[in-house]
């Protein structure tokens, strides 16, 4: 009985030391940064109504020089990532992986592990692009998306790739933890990188993902009009948030384009 209360002591030693080791680790991470857009990066961006497949070799050697430093981009949705990388110009020099892989989510954002738990490792940040996932999430994947909501859907994940840079590993540490337990933070969060991606000039494509997503899913206009929202932002509140900015000079479609055959 001593030897199995000694093993036991033991092991919870072990477990203490490690959890104060992760501790001291996270605190030493000082490879933050505050998040300050000056006013000519606020007026470079520039809200596109619609993004087209087609692309301009120019221009795509423009951007990837200008957005594309440190930078691994999906094969397949290199032109994509680009464009959205070009609405933050705060991202230009951050490290972002773009990572086509089996993923439940259709896609999602975050540090990489070991860039938050090394200090020592400069910061990382990844795109996760679902190739594979359940038969639930299969007709919204990033490869089934119209091009155009595919800009706004990798547009609302940059937006939380901003939201870390200035939050250190402890806090991206406590962030983690309350997405995962606590529901409300967890639709807090998302309908804040909604509004930094609206903020962003990515409005019009957010708003046609919205009404996309939704039919997917087996809304119906009278359904999707009546929304107030959720998780994420409902279309009508897309519309409201884009009031707020005067760079979005186009009209939106009206709903019923969204419905015709």
């Amino acid at each position: 009985m001593k030897i199995i209360f000694r093993v036991l002591k033991w092991l919870l030693f072990g477990i203490l030391g490690s959890v104060f080791v992760v501790f001291l680790l996270l605190a030493l991470d000082q490879d933050y940064l505050p998040v300050m857009l000056g006013d000519t990066e606020r007026h470079s961006i520039n809200p596109q109504k619609v993004y087209f497949p087609d692309t301009d070799s120019s221009r795509y050697y423009s951007l990837l020089q200008e957005y594309g430093k440190n930078k691994t981009l999906a094969k397949g949705f290199e032109w994509q990532c680009l464009l959205a990388l070009s609405h933050y110009p705060e991202l230009k020099e951050t490290p972002i992986d773009f990572l086509l892989e089996p993923a439940f989510l259709p896609l999602a954002s975050r540090p990489d592990p070991k860039s938050i738990l090394f200090p020592w490792i400069h910061r990382r940040y990844r795109v996760i692009i679902s190739n594979s996932s359940t038969d639930f999430f299969e007709p919204i994947l990033l490869r089934n998306t119209p091009f155009n909501e595919q800009i706004g859907i990798i547009g609302h994940e940059l937006a939380h790739t901003t939201y870390y840079l200035d939050k250190s590993a402890l806090q991206i540490t406590y962030i983690a933890l309350c997405y995962q337990f606590d529901n409300q933070f967890r639709i807090d969060f998302e309908r804040k990188a909604d509004k930094i991606a609206i903020a962003h000039g990515f409005g019009y494509q957010m708003y046609d993902f919205a009404f996309f997503v939704r039919k997917a899913f087996g809304d119906t206009r009278k359904e999707i009009e009546a929304e107030e929202g959720d998780m994420y932002l409902s279309p009508k509140e897309i519309a409201n948030e884009m009031k707020k900015y005067d760079f979005y000079l186009e009209p939106l479609d009206s709903v019923g384009i969204y419905f015709e055959e």
